[in-house]
């Protein structure tokens, strides 16, 4: 029993749970590191709709990040610089474009969406359990809807066919945002 132990407690690495706030949305998040040199991002969480104006969603992204750098900048604490991979996957609201005779509009409408996330940011962690980061995450994926919505202007419900475009509002992601964590 006593060689169980000391071996679960030899490979257990470093984790931090908290949350991520952003223009986006707001998300769970989950840290574990892999090795001293790599971590595992995980977020669960509430779309904010697109560009934070329009009807709330849910998606999961996690990111497999590299830290390629850990600056000496202060006495206490650890900093850390890092960028990775991930994906992101979820319902969400974006602009779709559609046609309907001669007039082309752009609607908000809600739809599954799928993409490539790219991750690069900074975390400083306190000499007590405290991780604060600071980061950039834009998606490049697809934005799939059923092609129905309710005419903001008629009231009238209006069909166009269903449209798979590119995610714009994964472009938000070139916007800041800020996670706070407890590490364990």
């Amino acid at each position: 029993m006593l060689l169980v132990m000391a071996a679960i407690t030899a490979t257990a690495q470093p984790k931090a749970i908290g949350g991520r706030l952003g223009v986006t949305g707001l998300d769970a998040s989950y840290e574990h590191i892999v090795n001293g040199k790599q971590f595992i991002e995980a977020d669960l969480g509430l779309d904010f709709g697109y560009a934070g104006r329009g009807k709330g969603g849910v998606k999961f992204t996690g990111t497999y990040n590299f830290i390629w750098a850990c600056p000496d900048w202060t006495p206490m604490g650890t900093w850390a610089l890092y960028a990775g991979p991930g994906i992101s996957v979820g319902m969400a609201e974006d602009v779709v474009v559609y046609t309907i005779g001669d007039v082309t509009k752009g609607y908000r409408d809600h739809g599954f969406m799928l993409a490539l996330a790219a991750q690069v940011g900074i975390e400083y962690r306190f000499d007590f359990p405290l991780q604060l980061a600071l980061d950039l995450r834009p998606c490049f994926g697809v934005h799939m809807n059923d092609g129905k919505f309710k005419d903001p202007n008629t009231g009238l419900a209006v069909e166009y066919g269903g449209k798979t475009n590119f995610y714009d509002n994964g472009m938000m992601g070139f916007i800041p945002s800020l996670s706070v964590r407890y590490c364990f």
